[in-house]
């Protein structure tokens, strides 16, 4: 026994298994939803993507959005060309709506101005988070504030400077002040709808006016904003009421070429439809925000469009103070703000957050068709983990009997078990090193390569109990031969697991398989096998075989 421990290769099994139990310890084991308990989403695509790089890019885009929570254990990988599978350890409800909502949002930025786009999403070079550049939050009476500072790129600005140049009129003069200005409005949407026509019930579209005048803190709707001015920048729209006039007639069937969609309004008759779809246009009916309600009425055309916010310019912007008489003389501002305002902190946060992930993570290249989600609870998680230990220790205690009546020899029997056991913890020990999320593929992964080890240490005690003709080869070349076989048996799972790994292959709920059990069978090759092609050689020679 002496010997053997003195053996290099059983040394190095036992630093191995010193280093794996340091990791368990010490960075202790990570469990993925299957264990924990988290919500599985399933993302279709409107459209499939054939480009890999633009679907790689989609893949990112939603990834970095669930991970600009601050959640753990996410996981998010494409099936075939259409769908994306993400997974996120999180079921609270509310926080999981939140990422749903943030998910299926295009993202698609726009600031505008009497019909026209100032800039988007992608004209924004850099976003500050530097206080010191105006960005955070600032607390008033019952009213707290945030700004957003960022970076247009100089074309950007340019067609920023020209479009809002002197759109502020001088209404009065105060001595101490100055001059006073009543200035034009920006207005910011996300998504906002195109090649649609919006059909807008006259009852909705008098009773929304109301509410756009009065204004909405929590929404960022200034008091004084007029409906027209915010429908100007979603031409065509229609006032409809139940039956379309002829003339309304006459212009939809004149714009319908030119347009994919018309969203509706739930109240918009079955006729008016119909209608449209006759056009060969696409109904897409849109109900109130789920956060309107009767004490906070949100105006459906400001949710259906996408509208976000409305920011009134300034003089100094639109090159009035300091005053410039020619266009091609302006300034032109690159740094600018996006503000906002809510009724408190929380809210306040959770604008400017969500408002910075869209900008930062950029806008999907194709609209989201649907999302699915399931979600598991963490007592179910600790049922999946409890009995997948239960079913590993029957596959121990199964395979060991098996092995047994292979072999009808006890000294035998448990060096297998054991070597199988010391991989099991050696794989996990990896896993905790790389802190890798263990799900329920990696645990099948463990057991698949437990079983593959099993399978190269009965090739091994095999081909050292050969009582063939050519018994006078000796132990180390048996050991020569049967390493031959483990060899290319592993090198075979190798090649087969890793263009899981490396090309995802859209099959990225058995990537936890792949890993583990490419650990699994590197260590059994590297590690485990010869120390135990040492300890079988060493048990046969006592025997006697």
């Amino acid at each position: 026994m002496r010997k053997l421990l003195k053996n290099p290769k059983v040394i190095i099994v036992l630093i191995a298994l010193l280093a794996a139990s340091f990791f368990i310890v010490f960075n202790g084991l990570q469990f993925g939803i299957d264990f924990k308990g988290g919500t599985l989403f399933t993302v279709e695509l409107s459209e499939p993507i054939t480009d890999p790089v633009q679907l790689n890019t989609v893949r990112t885009i939603i990834e970095n959005r669930m991970d600009a929570f601050g959640l753990k254990d996410t996981s998010v990988s494409t099936a075939g060309n259409q769908f994306i599978l993400g997974s996120i350890a999180e079921t609270d409800p509310e926080k999981i709506i939140e990422i749903e909502n943030l998910i299926k949002t295009q993202g698609t930025f726009e600031a505008m101005i009497n019909g026209n786009t100032l800039f988007t999403g992608s004209d924004i070079i850099t976003i500050s988070k530097d206080s010191r550049k105006g960005y955070g939050f600032i607390e008033e009476e019952n009213l707290v504030s945030w700004r957003l500072p960022f970076t247009l790129k100089e074309s950007a600005a340019k067609n920023f400077s020209r479009l809002t140049f002197h759109k502020c009129a001088a209404v009065s003069f105060d001595a101490q002040k100055g001059n006073q200005y009543d200035c034009e409005h920006t207005y910011f949407f996300i998504d906002r709808p195109k090649k649609t026509i919006t059909l807008i019930p006259e009852d909705v579209y008098s009773n929304d006016s109301i509410l756009l005048l009065n204004g909405n803190r929590s929404e960022d709707i200034p008091a004084g904003t007029e409906i027209d001015g915010l429908l100007e920048n979603l031409q065509p729209y229609f006032i409809v009421s139940n039956e379309l006039t002829e003339e309304q007639k006459t212009e939809l069937t004149a714009i319908a070429k030119e347009n994919k969609f018309v969203l509706v309004h739930p109240a918009v008759s079955d006729s008016v439809r119909a209608f449209a779809e006759s056009l060969g246009l696409e109904v897409v009916e849109r109900t109130a925000s789920i956060e309107s309600t009767e004490e906070n009425p949100i105006p459906w055309v400001w949710s259906a469009t996408g509208a976000q916010s409305v920011i009134a310019l300034t003089a100094s912007i639109t090159n009035q103070e300091p005053y410039v008489d020619n266009i091609e003389s302006a300034k032109i501002f690159t740094d600018l703000f996006i503000t906002g305002s809510a009724d408190g902190y929380e809210d306040a946060k959770f604008n400017l957050d969500r408002l910075t992930i869209l900008l930062e993570t950029g806008s999907l290249p194709v609209p989201i068709k649907s999302i699915s989600r399931e979600t598991i609870s963490p007592s179910l998680g600790s049922e999946f983990l409890t009995y997948s230990m239960i079913m590993g220790l029957i596959a121990l205690i199964v395979v060991a009997l098996v092995i047994y009546i292979r072999y009808r020899k006890i000294y035998l029997t448990l060096p297998i078990i054991l070597t199988g056991s010391c991989e099991v913890l050696l794989v996990l020990g990896f896993a905790a090193m790389i802190r890798w999320n263990l799900d329920l593929a990696s645990v099948t992964g463990i057991l698949a390569s437990v079983g593959t080890g099993v399978d190269d240490q009965l090739v091994i005690t095999d081909e050292l109990m050969r009582k063939e003709k050519d018994m006078e080869l000796s132990f180390i070349q048996r050991l020569k031969s049967a390493f031959f076989i483990v060899i290319a048996s592993a090198a075979t799972t190798i090649s087969t697991m890793s263009p899981i790994i490396l090309f995802n292959l859209g099959m990225g709920s058995i990537v936890g398989f792949a890993v583990t059990t490419i650990a699994g069978v590197l260590i059994g090759v590297l590690i485990t096998r010869p120390a135990y092609g040492e300890l079988a050689k060493r048990i046969l020679e006592k025997e006697g075989n």
